[in-house]
């Protein structure tokens, strides 16, 4: 879809300050020296006992707000994402970090689309703002996570990648901003959902057996399963993820190459470099793996947190256009494009 009148008007993060590099999780046994080096991860944050992810989100999200400047009165909507525990079950963490920034009387809302959360919740963002033409509003978007034992192990859980914690939050106006949103858009292909929730059966409650979720052993039972049809699962990733990334850039009336920034998941570094790298022709010198090494991935908040990363210390000038894109097992993919409308200078 593209959007004629939905702008970005803040961004912001909140990073633990504990840092675990993968040095140290190895000597402390908590990691494999072999899978860390494949993956690439250099370290994580690793969030104090009172920094859930909402916690992380909503610091996040006074920080977008305190940049966008845009009243407190003016946010017709608060959208949460997130992809783990948060801190407690059966609650409303989506109006406890509207509480913590915005207040007001508009509503909030949870978005659970694992690690395409914060992404996707751009998207539906701008929709909300694009369905009231004429009333002028803001949405926050925040994401946070933190991945903590005995729920989930940062370095075991999931299969050859490490987890790290953070928060981010973005601000969309109808009003104006400094990067103007020209296109975002949407793909499902529903018929992969079974690649993560593997062949064990179901449970009665989250943590029924009081062990880690083990991501890991859900992808490799579903493979072993499944072993004839592994061909064909990765040509639909692989179609639909060259198919999400051309049509939006023909929404927006770009080119990739035309992008200064591209925008990706804080991933294993061989998926990268066969999903975006090769498969997509992405130009790995304008992504920011180098600096998501030593984060992890961060459950929801990747593109967020990333997004303000590029606006805070990247030096964006007016006319630069970035790319951000996602997917999440289940499967869905998202792209949002983004041209900034002035120059940002770094954070002294």
């Amino acid at each position: 879809m593209r959007w004629d009148n939905v702008y970005l008007a803040g961004t912001g993060s909140r990073l633990p300050e504990r840092i675990q590099t993968a040095e140290q999780a190895v000597a402390d046994g908590l990691a494999d020296a072999a899978e860390c080096a494949a993956h690439g991860i250099r370290a994580v944050r690793v969030a104090a006992d009172d920094e859930t992810g909402p916690v992380l989100a909503a610091a996040a999200g006074r920080a977008a707000v305190a940049m966008a400047g845009t009243p407190a009165e003016e946010f017709g909507l608060t959208v949460h994402a997130y992809v783990g525990h948060q801190g407690q079950e059966m609650w409303t963490p989506a109006s406890y970090v509207q509480n913590e920034t915005v207040g007001g009387t508009a509503p909030a809302v949870e978005l659970l689309q694992n690690s395409n959360g914060g992404l996707f919740a751009l998207e539906t963002a701008a929709s909300h703002l694009a369905a009231r033409p004429g009333v002028p509003g803001a949405v926050l978007v925040t994401a946070g996570d933190t991945h903590k034992l005995p729920y989930f192990d940062r370095w075991n859980s999931d299969d050859s990648l490490a987890h790290g914690d953070g928060g981010g939050a973005a601000v969309l106006s109808s009003r104006g901003g400094f990067a103007k949103v020209r296109a975002t858009l949407s793909y499902g292909d529903p018929s992969l959902e079974p690649f993560l929730r593997g062949t064990q059966g179901w449970t009665a409650a989250p943590f029924a057996d009081g062990k880690p979720v083990d991501l890991r052993a859900r992808i490799r039972g579903y493979m072993e399963r499944n072993e004839d049809n592994l061909d064909v699962m990765g040509e639909k990733i692989g179609t639909m993820s060259a198919k999400v990334l051309d049509d939006a850039l023909a929404e927006a009336d770009i080119a990739l190459d035309d992008a200064r920034f591209f925008l990706h998941p804080n991933i294993n570094l061989p998926t990268i470099e066969y999903a975006y790298h090769d498969a997509l022709g992405v130009d790995p010198a304008r992504t920011v793996y180098e600096w998501g090494r030593d984060l992890g991935h961060m459950g929801a908040g990747d593109h967020l947190i990333g997004l303000d990363h590029i606006v805070r210390t990247r030096s964006p000038r007016k006319g630069d256009l970035l790319i951000a894109m996602g997917a999440t097992a289940g499967f869905v993919w998202s792209v949002a494009v983004l041209e900034f409308l002035a120059d940002i200078d770094p954070e002294s």
